[in-house]
């Protein structure tokens, strides 16, 4: 069944009623952007030990060279705390991210699936398994009927089908908020052969994206004696921390204007020490069009020509506790970290990289993080957890941005997560406020639009009825004129709510749920570049060199035909071609520096790509 969050106010008898909501999201929009083709050709028919697997890589789906099969989702965003960053999350969505009986309304269904591929244990003695679990996380929780299983291959009947024995299972009435160790000894002779494989399933609402349970480092190896070996890893937690003080991302001449007021002073880096005795250092480096611009530990001297890579920082800490920690003291970050000669946008490149001892898992030692500042203001990065709504007929959210200098307001972003009740046909309100001491005052402007799903995690583009003028403090949001549910997108692991405001009738109060709407002001001119396609198919574009120096080359994997476009920072097109072939030359003939975006369009979709043109 649908699982909703509900906050009650109660300001005055006619208002009882009205309630902020949270809804589970219906689907998976991130795994229908690209849909991964497990074979098992050109595969080994067995895996040597050890086998490991952290789900630590940037990608929705799992090591087909790992895993038979692709149902769970992969991710950085639903874990609270993980052994290390990404885990493999069960819910109750197949690989395409869509449900797998929209009209199922009981719980404890077989859902996904997770099987290995054969791994050798020919010739041991014994070997064991180890993983961590946890349930919910910033998802969904589990419900009573529902559980995580651990099955191993028994062989195959009569019929050829094969026989999983049940070996371990999790239920909620067990269950416990921090990540949970498990560890499987395995003796039995019908299974240390070369062809063994285990598999974990889940059992959940078939309706929805519910009932999350999240796995994480999954490892076979040989045992010896005495106890199962830790982990002796040492890695990243969670997504390169916030470098801005306020927002995800924010227009570039309005960090300009006042950089050490934008800047975090500090970046708190969250390590974990899974049990390692083994010490660490830590560098960052900072990269503008594939030019390295920053690095720390700074070189010394701060003389020309500077050797980034000269200076690291041996031993920062000595791991003689486990769990996580972060460096003290802070590493600093410095007001010039982001430079450029760009006027209207710039994108940086930030690395971070601990270094470890050479048996140290190194899949999770570096972060990497796009630092775009564009023409939009964003206190979200990207990705939906849950849908937000009011069930109030004129209810209001207002969500708060203060500019550095005087600017307009052109267009408004919002993502509208796809559910089942459809609500594209309700009108509502786009609102423009001024300051108030605090909170929204006046309105500016009011317009009325309706829903709309973008493919894939997509936001849409609003654009104003006339430009606003604006200077300090301003506020964009949504009116309804229904009690309707418009299933606003909100991104659980950027807590904002100081900035987020809503209203039924009762005054401004400061939204309840944690997280982060996803609505974002757009300045200046359409910043058609703001959201491109973070995971663009490759399968359908290539683009090779990128930035572009002389030419570049783009690659398509059909012969079928595609209009080309080439458009600036202003949305303006610059260069237009209809091809029918699998790669098309673009010289930099009369095109200025700066960054571009390159669309595609055939019968099979749109595709968009950043191109940086030197």
């Amino acid at each position: 069944m649908r699982k909703v969050w509900f906050v009650i106010l109660m300001f005055s008898i006619p208002v009882l009623q009205a309630q902020e909501k949270i809804y589970v999201l219906e689907s998976n929009p991130l795994l229908q952007i690209k849909q991964k083709k497990f074979s098992k050709t050109n595969i080994s028919s067995t895996l040597n030990l050890p086998f490991l697997d952290d789900f630590s890589y940037k990608s929705y789906f799992p090591d087909n060279l790992l895993w038979e099969d692709s149902a769970v989702f992969v991710n950085r965003s639903y874990p609270i705390n993980p052994v290390t960053i990404g885990v493999a999350t069960f819910d109750g969505l197949n690989a395409k991210g869509i449900p797998y009986d929209i009209s199922a309304s009981m719980q404890g269904k077989r859902a996904d699936s997770l099987t290995s591929r054969p791994i050798n244990l020919d010739s041991l003695s014994s070997a064991y398994l180890i993983f961590y679990y946890q349930a919910g996380g910033l998802g969904d929780n589990p419900q009573p009927e529902d559980s995580l299983v651990l099955e191993f291959l028994a062989g195959v009947d009569s019929l050829g089908l094969p026989i999983w024995k049940h070996i371990w299972s999790v239920s909620v009435d067990s269950i416990q908020e921090d990540f949970q160790r498990v560890e499987i000894l395995i003796v039995d002779t019908s299974y240390l052969h070369d062809t063994f494989q285990f598999r974990f399933r889940n059992y959940a609402t078939l309706s929805g994206n519910y009932d999350h349970w999240h796995i994480d480092y999954v490892k076979v190896d040989e045992y010896a004696s005495g106890a199962i070996p830790d982990l002796n890893d040492v890695a990243f937690v969670y997504e390169n921390p916030q470098l801005l003080k306020r927002y995800r991302e924010m227009p570039w001449i309005q960090y300009q204007e006042n950089t050490a007021g934008e800047l975090n002073d500090t970046l708190d880096i969250i390590l974990r020490n899974n049990q390692a005795g083994i010490s660490v250092d830590y560098k960052y480096d900072v990269y503008e069009n594939s030019n390295q611009i920053e690095h720390y530990p700074y070189p010394v001297p701060l003389t020309a020509p500077v050797n980034f890579n000269s200076t690291r920082n041996d031993s920062v800490l000595d791991y003689n506790l486990i769990g996580n920690f972060a460096f003290l003291p802070p590493i600093l970050l410095s007001d010039t970290i982001f430079k450029s000669t760009t006027t209207d946008s710039a994108i940086f490149l930030f690395r971070n990289v601990i270094k470890t001892t050479p048996n140290d898992n190194k899949n999770n030692d570096t972060l990497s993080h796009l630092q775009i500042f564009n023409s939009h203001y964003a206190y979200d990065d990207g990705v939906a957890e849950f849908a937000y709504g009011i069930n109030v007929q004129g209810a209001k959210m207002a969500y708060q941005f203060k500019l550095n200098k005087e600017d307009s307001l052109r267009m408004i972003q919002i993502y509208f997560a796809p559910m089942q009740s459809n609500v594209s046909n309700i009108p509502f309100y786009l609102v423009v406020w001024e300051d108030n001491n605090g909170v929204p005052g006046n309105v500016l402007l009011k317009d009325t639009v309706y829903p709309v799903y973008e493919e894939r995690t997509n936001f849409h583009n609003y654009y104003l009825s006339t430009a606003i003028g604006l200077d300090g403090v301003f506020y964009v949001g949504i009116e309804q004129t229904t009690n309707d549910m418009l299933n606003v997108g909100l991104d659980r692991n950027s807590p904002s709510n100081n900035y987020m405001f809503y209203n039924v009738g009762g005054g401004w109060n400061y939204s309840q749920f944690p997280g982060a709407w996803m609505i974002r002001p757009v300045l200046r001119s359409t910043p058609i570049i703001s959201s491109i396609d973070k995971e663009l198919n490759q399968d359908e574009i290539l683009i090779f060199p990128n930035p572009l120096t002389d030419f570049t080359t783009i690659f398509l994997n059909t012969e079928i035909q595609n209009k080309i476009q080439l458009l600036d920072i202003n949305g303006r097109l610059v260069k237009e071609a209809i091809i029918q072939s699998y790669s098309y030359k673009l010289s930099k003939n009369n095109l200025n520096s700066g960054i571009y975006l390159l669309q595609i369009q055939n019968k099979n979709g749109i595709f968009r790509k950043k191109l940086i043109i030197q």
